[in-house]
């Protein structure tokens, strides 16, 4: 799923290719918004050509397709043998992973760009009908639902993020909410006054997230307390991934960020040449991948904050890349996808 998991660590098992070469490369109909997603020998990739696509791990052959009927901004879910894709009509689908048949089908009442999570059998998502839905990810059915009242042309952009007890989620107007996860209650609400569009990280007792105020927030996971927050030179991006204390994060203008993360110290900053729209994917070996608008990829040793090797992937990456089996897969905005082994 987006991030890894339902904390949206960004963190891999495998390491990063220290040379890596390109594998295969396929051309799709329509832009790529989310990140790929894979289980097994199999990639999978929904994009605005309406269209979900099972690819071989291997060759990048289409092993089958499903016609969503609307684009698809969010990244699928996985689990067993089941992708799940969110539909900008509303629409949450099922599938089966082998076949692309079909298991079940909702509705929501708003488009949906919230990537799902799946935890102990729930999966979580957010609709911008105001409604954050926990549904029982066997079945499709709705288990409870949750309203975050937001104005007129508001909405549920981000991502959820989970911990045991609870679920997390910004929304346009600003608001962060945390809901209990067996009931659907409130656990607290806090006022951030700016919009937030990605997933926190949820890690420990803490949270950490951006908002369109150009500020990276930590707060506490029990309470919703501002433990700190620290302005950057334009709005961060993506989910912050932690890697031995340090919070890395990427902005809008390009910039990469390190910030302790006890405090939201700045240590480290780096400038890339476009624009970025996701944090790092960490490997095990201390690699974080990030790829740019302007179609570069880079990979960069986080341990000595240096870059050690760039591509030219040729068009906008938009979602954060995926790092399975010793690979990287890639998705742009021109529709294609490629591997780099």
């Amino acid at each position: 799923m987006i991030g890894g998991n339902a904390s949206h660590t960004f963190h891999s098992t495998y390491p990063v290719p220290t040379s890596p070469a390109k594998l295969w490369e396929i051309k799709l109909g329509g832009g790529i918004y989310g990140s790929p997603v894979a289980s097994g020998k199999t990639v999978y990739v929904a994009g605005h050509d309406q269209r979900l696509r099972a690819l071989d791990k291997e060759s990048g052959r289409v092993l089958w397709n499903y016609a969503a009927g609307s684009a698809i901004s969010a990244t699928p879910v996985i689990v067993g043998e089941t992708v799940a894709i969110a539909s900008k009509d509303g629409t949450v689908t099922a599938l089966n992973t082998k076949t692309g048949k079909q298991k079940w089908q909702i509705r929501t009442g708003g488009k949906i760009l919230s990537s799902p999570v799946v935890d102990n059998g729930t999966m979580y998502l957010g609709s911008n009908d105001l409604y954050l839905y926990a549904l029982d990810f066997a079945s499709g059915q709705i288990l409870w639902r949750y309203y975050a009242e937001d104005y007129r042309y508001g909405g549920l952009y981000a991502s959820p993020g989970l911990d045991k007890e609870r679920v997390y989620i910004g929304a346009k107007n600003g608001v962060f909410h945390a809901i209990w996860r067996q009931s659907g209650e409130p656990a607290w609400r806090t006022e951030l006054g700016a919009a937030i569009y990605d997933a926190p990280l949820v890690a420990g007792d803490t949270i950490y997230l951006g908002a369109y105020d150009r500020r990276v927030y930590a707060l506490n996971a029990t309470t919703g307390a501002i433990v700190w927050r620290t302005e950057l030179e334009d709005w961060p991006q993506g989910t912050p991934v932690l890697m031995d204390g340090i919070l890395y994060i990427a902005s809008h203008n390009g910039m990469l960020y390190g910030l302790k993360a006890t405090d939201g110290e700045v240590v480290w900053q780096t400038q890339l040449d476009s624009e970025l729209r996701h944090g790092f994917t960490v490997g095990a070996n201390h690699m974080g991948v990030i790829g740019t608008m302007s179609g570069r990829l880079y990979a960069m040793d986080l341990d000595a904050r240096k870059i050690v090797w760039e591509k030219n992937i040729g068009s906008a990456v938009f979602g954060a890349p995926l790092l399975m089996d010793n690979t990287l897969f890639v998705a742009t905005l021109d529709g294609r996808v490629s591997a780099w082994h």
